[in-house]
């Protein structure tokens, strides 16, 4: 059954992957989403280069500014079209990074205790078994070793005003912008095993935190995403309808 959701979703991903190229790019291009980024990856990693995995990469944004930052990055992703446009801007960008396509959750090619840091960008929503997930990833690191996780409590309260009243908004905006109706995504279907996905059917960030106590991490951090979550960014208004954003940092 597992296995069945896995791959209509991943399938669901393959198939946007060319619209998620088209967002990096705008990000890449923007030299106040570009700052913030590596701003934050450099408060939450430090200095020092590590050896980092960037899990569930997409079109491979932060596995770009990780690199940028001098990181040991290996990146995986489950969906074959984000791999492959993430090579492409990784080759295009000249840096050095090794990607691959991989499960999330299991990670069959990684090695115990190899990794300083695991982080993810609105990947963890999208786990289907994220209790193994965080079992597994804890057993990737180092002993000093850290999980980060920038996701957002996804797809919850749609019937809302406030969301109703964002999604207009985003959608007046992307016509503006692009000078067409944004184009229904794959993973926005019915059908396609999201429905099942066991994070959308909790409240977040709560539902983490408890996840990540229960796989033997020895602290837990939440906070806000002050950044995405704030009116003064524009990606508040393109993306605040998905859900209200936050940071996790879980400590092994």
């Amino acid at each position: 059954m597992l296995g069945t959701v896995f791959e209509q979703i991943e399938k669901a991903w393959s198939a946007d992957s060319g619209g998620y190229d088209q967002v990096i790019q705008k990000q890449l291009s923007n030299e106040e989403d570009v700052k913030h980024w590596q701003d934050e990856l450099r408060l939450v990693l430090g200095e020092k280069p590590l050896h980092v995995l960037d899990v569930g990469c997409g079109p491979g944004f932060f596995t770009i500014m990780l690199a940028r930052l001098k990181h040991n990055v290996t990146s995986v992703d489950g969906a074959e079209g984000m791999v492959e446009h993430a090579r492409i801007n990784i080759k295009k960008e000249a840096l050095n990074a090794k990607i691959y396509k991989s499960d999330a959750v299991l990670l069959d090619n990684e090695k115990e205790g190899s990794l300083d840091a695991i982080v993810s960008r609105d990947v963890v929503w999208t786990l289907y078994d994220p209790e193994k997930a965080f079992i597994r990833w804890k057993y990737l690191l180092k002993a000093d070793g850290k999980i980060v996780i920038y996701d957002g409590d996804y797809r919850r309260d749609q019937s809302s005003l406030r969301y109703h009243v964002l999604k207009l908004t985003s959608d007046l905006i992307n016509l503006f912008m692009e000078g067409k109706h944004r184009k229904k995504k794959q993973h926005n279907s019915p059908g396609n095993g999201f429905e099942q996905l066991p994070m959308i059917r909790h409240k977040r960030p709560q539902y983490d935190r408890e996840l990540l106590l229960k796989a033997g991490f020895s602290k837990v951090e939440v906070t806000k995403d002050c950044f995405r979550n704030s009116p003064l960014h524009l990606e508040f208004w393109r993306y605040g309808y998905q859900g209200k954003k936050f940071r996790i940092i879980a400590y092994k």
